[in-house]
């Protein structure tokens, strides 16, 4: 059974629909197992439900065993929904409907959870507390990860955390339409970054690398100030070329290294590419 679902009775009407109501939403389903339409969109209203993230109470009532409720409420046809809210039924639809029309008709009556966590995350980077914007920030992108409101906010948290090269990739996929003036301000900021995390150390290391002898060497320092930099994927591409020619370099602080950077770098996609790569070379 799925959270908040409930098939309901004479019994239980009143807490799970009456006083449910007061708390979040609920949707009432007149149905009957003889009717083919009731039976085919019971599996819709769950689904529904699902991606809704639980924010209303989907209720059932079985016309067949239930003639009382149906009675009360002079459902003529089934299948009938009504959406109560504070005790009251708000609305209704009757007979067959599409899917996208029921979508319509839930998310005009419940809460847009994706618009709060925006706010919710946009309020907490506001507030400095950038770790858990982010986190508030991620869960509305896995709801909606075409919403570029978010995407948006997303590159703007990790541009503060100075993961630029997470942030790179975000705005990259912006498009046109969507390129307001908070876009090219962050792009702005990105190419600040871009330009800051090429240091004096890692100019002087990268001269070296054309000439050096031993190259190596050259490559884990190099390696080193990527790493300080946040330039995560050079940081990760020298260790593991470092570590395909000699697995215990430095005594296994290289490994120690490349291991310690896939514990700690926020880029999903990079992290499974090297610590497949790893892993191969471990075991």
């Amino acid at each position: 059974m799925q959270a908040n679902s409930y098939d309901v009775s004479v019994s239980t009407f009143p807490q799970i629909i009456i006083e449910g109501s007061k708390e979040k939403p609920v949707l009432v389903f007149f149905w009957s197992p003889r009717c083919p339409i009731c039976t085919a969109l019971l599996p819709l209203l769950d689904k529904l439900h699902g991606e809704n993230n639980y924010a209303f109470t989907l209720a059932r009532i079985n016309c067949d065993t239930e003639p009382q409720i149906v009675s009360h409420f002079g459902v003529q046809s089934v299948p009938s929904a009504f959406m109560f809210k504070d005790g009251q039924g708000v609305d209704g639809f009757a007979g067959e409907q599409n899917e996208e029309f029921i979508r319509q008709f839930i998310n005009k009556h419940t809460p847009n959870l994706t618009l709060e966590l925006l706010q919710q995350g946009q309020t907490l980077f506001a507030q400095g507390k950038l770790v858990e914007a982010k986190t508030t920030l991620l869960e509305a992108n896995k709801l909606e990860p075409e919403n570029n409101e978010i995407n948006l906010a997303l590159a703007q948290i990790y541009l503060a955390l100075g993961d630029h090269e997470i942030a790179s990739p975000i705005l990259e996929l912006i498009p046109l339409a969507d390129q307001n003036m908070i876009y090219h301000s962050l792009i702005a900021q990105l190419q600040i970054a871009l330009e800051s995390a090429q240091t004096p150390e890692i100019d002087a290391l990268e001269a070296q690398l054309q000439t050096a002898q031993d190259k190596q060497a050259i490559e884990y320092q190099l390696a080193i100030q990527y790493q300080r930099a946040k330039r995560n994927s050079e940081a990760l591409a020298l260790l593991y070329k470092i570590l395909v020619s000699d697995l215990g370099y430095e005594n296994g602080d290289a490994k120690k290294m490349m291991l310690d950077l896939l514990a700690t770098i926020d880029d999903a996609v990079l992290v499974s590419q090297y610590r497949r790569k790893l892993y191969s070379l471990l075991y």
